[in-house]
């Protein structure tokens, strides 16, 4: 049965011809509309959807040709069937070659107009459905292009990002890609940090430096972040009426409500997020544009983590190289200066470093004292070109308010977090930003320095530069300890040669004056016996005697002889031998000693040499006068578990710099134009094998305390 939705236009100028027509084409199911008027006729069809028009040929106010005309021209595809009256070959081929789809003489009879009105609708309907199919295959084709455009510019995209390593370079061509895949003018491409907590923007299109650079965009914050914490990708089609994202700052960079998210994802793990806006018609992003994102980011995520490993090797290759070149140069390094400068220069080789702080720990004071501040050759560190290390000097940074039993000293963040607060409320230091670490440097399980590192950088140092700081200063300080130590050991042997013709030509002379003392007791005893003068000759002989063969045993010292000695004794004889010096320089002498049990098991000589060094360099540090005071009492160091025999000798003289405080007992060094540096090396040495401390306190220009601690007899 004919399909009721068929509807068709009948235009007669007789209304008879009209009913006739209408009434016998409805009652085969047709819908009819039958016009008197063309005018009216063609305004009908221009309006409403018609499937076959039949017309009168002679009609006085639009005849049938002008109708096939017009009709035409509002659908090529209608077929108009003509009738006439007044037939003629000439018409009838005018009428064809003008579109009709045919010609019929009135009057017509009904079974011959009804298959023509069959043939026709057929027509009608078989011509739809060709310019249907059509379309469809048009569309088809549409798709099938760009499906085949997006697979093309997903294989291009891979290429190019498969063939790079360098990991900027990649992501900003991943940005790029990514743009030109979803039409976008706006884009970027975020990464976490290595804790995970941050989002921030590693490589972009359409963003100004500022937002590029000051992005830090917190896990699970807004579009992005949720996309980083859930791993699922995001059309935003309007930020303004989404109920889960409306717009913030973060989003207002991208300046258009549409928006696109997808994660960087490599099997379980997230690595970051590609955003792309703005898309180039100012329509909103289809799920389409997702689809192709979504395919390029797994492509991109794979490079990326192909980027990651090639940079950790990369990075672990430099470390090898930056160990090796410390290594073979350290021969070269001529100072502690030099070594730190050689760190931090080859340091930013792999991030920025602009500044480092060195740091003395003194664990008796629990402070850590910068002893050297220095920048990268190549950057100006201040604009003087350096930090004032007079004035850093004089603020060292005190522990004491930290629990050393739970704060673990070998931990960088918490470290690095602490001397960042310090460091902020010092006026004389740097100011830290997000990146700098502080490294500390061990010797065996106890804290030797601290290495500061900063920069202008407004991004935090990553677990990997910490890692790669923490592995080449550690190594590298090792080797130029053990470097220093065999140079020590090269002077030492030099030394010992030396001091070993020293002390044969000594024995000489000092034979020759204890034979002389001999002689004297031996003819003159009266005078021997009553002379306070030669008997302390005779004992200064002793102990020179003694001191030539200590001088041998220097670089290497053996077990000595030990006996039972009372302190104050050895106290009350070293003051005895410096006190021509105290008295000529005025100097007030004053002994106070607790009461308690005083004797040690020591080496006499040797500990009345502590004592003998001591003093000397306390009357060596008043030149105008003052006083010295030896305090004697049971106490347990800071550093120590247990109680020890305390003496501490007080003087009132120059003090010592804080610069200077670490070094007082290293050998060769000293601060005296005359010095030699071996007097407190000498006191350190002696005190340590007799399995005692050293505590040092001094304030320039008010004096300095030395704290001798030996163990208690049991």
């Amino acid at each position: 049965m004919t399909p009721l939705a068929e509807k068709i236009v009948i235009i007669d100028d007789e209304k008879r011809m009209c009913d006739s027509l209408s009434a016998l084409l409805q009652g085969e199911g047709y819908r009819v509309l039958d016009f008197q008027h063309p005018p009216t006729a063609i305004e009908t069809i221009q309006s409403e959807k018609v499937d076959l028009v039949i017309s009168d040929i002679r009609m006085p106010v639009m005849d049938g040709l002008e109708v096939l005309k017009s009709v035409k021209a509002i659908d090529e595809g209608i077929p108009v069937i003509l009738l006439t009256g007044y037939a003629s070959l000439e018409t009838a081929v005018d009428a064809v070659a003008k579109g009709a789809y045919d010609y019929l003489l009135k009057p017509v009879e009904f079974t011959h107009l009804e298959m023509v009105v069959n043939r026709a609708l057929e027509h009608r309907r078989t011509e739809l459905a060709r310019l249907r199919l059509v379309e469809e295959l048009k569309l088809s084709n549409l798709i099938l292009q760009r499906r085949v455009g997006e697979l093309n510019a997903l294989y291009e995209a891979g290429k190019s990002i498969g063939s790079l390593s360098n990991l900027q370079e990649l992501l900003r061509q991943i940005v790029v890609l990514a743009s030109t895949v979803t039409e976008a003018n706006v884009g970027s491409i975020m990464l976490l940090d290595d804790r995970r907590e941050y989002l921030t923007i590693e490589a972009a299109i359409g963003l100004d430096d500022d937002i590029i650079h000051k992005t830090r965009l917190p896990i699970g914050a807004s579009i992005a972040g949720y996309a980083a914490q859930t791993g699922e990708a995001l059309i935003v089609e309007d930020v303004e009426k989404d109920e889960r994202f409306k717009r913030n700052n973060q989003e207002r960079r991208y300046g258009t409500a549409s928006l696109l998210c997808t994660p960087l994802r490599i099997k379980n793990t997230v690595l970051g997020v590609i955003n792309m806006a703005n898309k180039s018609d100012g329509q909103a992003f289809t799920s389409d544009d997702l689809r192709m994102l979504t395919t390029f980011a797994s492509q991109a995520a794979v490079a990326v983590d192909d980027a990651y490993q090639f940079e950790k090797s990369r990075r672990r290759l430099i470390e090898f190289e930056i160990l090796h070149e410390i290594a073979h140069e350290l021969p070269a390094y001529n100072s502690m200066v030099e070594f730190r400068n050689a760190l931090i220069d080859k340091l930013g080789r792999v991030f920025p470093v602009e500044y480092g702080i060195w740091f003395d720990w003194d664990p008796s004071n629990r402070c850590l004292f910068p002893a050297g501040a220095l920048g990268r050759t190549d950057i100006p560190l201040t604009e003087s070109g350096k930090i004032d290390l007079a004035k850093i000097a004089r603020d060292a940074i005190s522990l004491k308010e930290l629990d050393l039993e739970t704060f673990d000293l070998e931990d960088i963040a918490s470290l690095s977090e602490f001397l960042a607060e310090k460091i902020k409320a010092n006026d004389n230091f740097p100011r830290p930003n997000e990146a700098y670490m502080a490294v500390p440097i061990m010797h065996g399980s106890d804290l030797a320095h601290v290495f500061y590192l900063g920069s202008d950088s407004e991004r935090g140092y990553g677990e990997d530069d910490i890692s790669l700081a923490r592995l080449v200063i550690s190594q590298a300080a090792v080797l130029f300890e053990k470097e220093k130590t065999l140079l020590n050991a090269t002077r030492l042997m030099t030394m010992g040669n030396m001091i070993s013709e020293i002390s044969h030509d000594l024995r000489k002379p000092l034979t020759s004056i204890k034979g002389g003392l001999q002689i004297v007791r031996q003819r003159w005893p009266e005078i021997a016996g009553k002379s306070d003068f030669f008997r302390m000759a005779e004992d200064e002989v002793h102990r020179m005697n003694e001191l030539v063969r200590e001088l041998v045993d220097f670089s290497n010292p053996n077990r000595y002889e030990t006996t039972k000695l009372d302190l104050r004794q050895a106290v009350t004889r070293a003051a005895e031998l410096v006190g021509p010096d105290m008295r000529r320089q005025k100097i007030e002498f004053v002994t106070e000693f607790e009461d308690a049990n005083w004797e040690v098991i020591a080496n006499k000589n040797q500990i009345m040499e502590v004592f003998l060094n001591l003093f000397i360099n306390a009357v060596d540090a008043m030149p105008e006068g003052g006083s010295l005071r030896v305090h004697g009492l049971i106490e347990q160091p800071s550093h120590r578990k247990e109680e020890y025999l305390a003496i501490k000798v007080i003087d009132t003289g120059v003090g010592i710099k804080k610069e200077h405080l670490s070094r007082v007992f290293d050998r060769y060094y000293t601060s005296k134009e005359t010095g030699t540096g071996l007097g407190l090396a000498v006191v350190e040495r002696v005190v340590s094998a007799h399995n005692g401390t050293l505590h040092i306190e001094s304030v320039e220009d008010e004096g300095t305390t030395f704290t001798v601690y030996l163990p208690l007899t049991k």
